[in-house]
């Protein structure tokens, strides 16, 4: 009873509170699975001083915890100005790094792997840490479906943030057939840290903020295209609201014109584009001559991805994305499909169709 009336008449200066000593800046690369944030990431990471992508789970928990009104913004900001801190002082050290070789986030992916060589066999924590400042090295996280959620983030890091929305059109298949997989996923093995709601034993993932009883009751498809339409609108309402900066990259015109998009995130750095960045587009095939032109990934290939026989445009792949959809949902699921790709086309891509 002490503690209830305690809590109750606690003062704002009984709240407890961390600010952020560091001030290096952070890149978030925000999408959906299957939408090419790994093609970007690799982009962004051969940028100088950008150190290799990580995924951090907790940074997107206390942004869906903050979203859904579990905690208020003072907590949230102050447990990711720990986080962010944490990070930097860690990755100086190559802390919490990826070792295994064939893993995507493997530091033997990353772009300049020799500085990271130099960096592990340097047993000197202090200096390490120094020259991870004094650089002004920028840590590098790839996220899922937080933009409409960034708020406690741009709080946290202010000028220091710059996030890229990596989009990509609502017909792809691979994308669609990823989000239904992982929907059965979300909340029901240890592996994945999404949080989520409970709806009578139903998971919803964080990022449903306006569609959680239509979500619960959906099958795994529907799921997809409600996850899609959710993160879609929410998000544009993020992206439009000018202090947040963010960069927009559609996958249909980075493929293409990758450097348009690396510029975008290199001026906000104030490097250039080196010999790096230039190699790493050889590695990622960048530019293509087809959308799904990409190089050969055993676990692309295990998600569906296929080397195409023939190199089509993105319109013509759209065109028969779309075409394929309609063989199997529904006329109602269809129509919220069509609606999407066409609200995409016209904001993102240089055709009709």
């Amino acid at each position: 009873m002490y503690l209830l009336k305690l809590k109750n008449n606690m003062s704002p200066q009984g709240q407890l509170t961390r600010k952020s000593y560091l001030e290096n800046k952070i890149i978030f690369v925000d999408g959906f699975v299957g939408g090419g944030k790994t093609l970007f990431c690799q982009l962004v990471s051969s940028l100088d001083k950008v150190e290799m992508w990580v995924h951090r789970p907790l940074v997107e928990q206390v942004s869906g915890l903050y979203a859904h009104k579990n905690i208020d913004l003072n907590t949230a900001v102050s447990l990711l100005n720990c986080c962010f801190d944490n990070e930097i002082y860690c990755q100086a050290l190559l802390r919490d790094q990826n070792f295994r070789h064939f893993d995507h986030s493997s530091v033997f992916k990353f772009p300049k792997k020799s500085e990271y060589l130099k960096r592990v066999l340097n047993s000197n924590d202090l200096e390490l840490f120094e020259k991870f400042i004094n650089e002004k090295r920028v840590l590098h996280f790839m996220s899922h479906g937080i933009t409409s959620h960034i708020e406690p983030i741009h709080k946290a890091l202010g000028n220091r943030l710059i996030f890229c929305r990596l989009m990509r059109c609502p017909s792809s298949m691979y994308m669609l057939n990823h989000l239904a997989r992982w929907s059965k996923r979300w909340g029901n093995e240890s592996r994945n840290g999404m949080m989520c709601n409970d709806i009578n034993g139903e998971m919803v993932p964080h990022f449903i903020l306006e569609r959680i009883d239509e979500y619960a009751n959906a099958n795994e498809y529907e799921r997809a295209i409600i996850m899609l339409e959710e993160w879609i609108e929410e998000g544009n309402k993020a992206v439009e609201n000018k202090k947040y900066q963010i960069i927009e990259v559609p996958f249909e015109m980075l493929v293409f014109n990758p450097k348009k998009y690396i510029q975008k995130v290199s001026s906000r750095l104030d490097v250039e584009l080196s010999d790096n960045v230039l190699r790493e587009m050889r590695r990622q095939k960048v530019p293509r001559k087809s959308l799904d032109d990409a190089p050969k990934s055993s676990i692309f290939q295990a998600y569906g991805w296929r080397q195409p026989e023939k190199h089509i445009s993105a319109k013509d792949q759209i065109k028969d994305e779309l075409n394929e959809m309609r063989g199997y949902l529904k006329s109602n699921m269809m129509k919220r499909v069509e609606r999407l790709v066409e609200n995409y086309v016209s904001r993102y891509l240089d055709f009709k169709l």
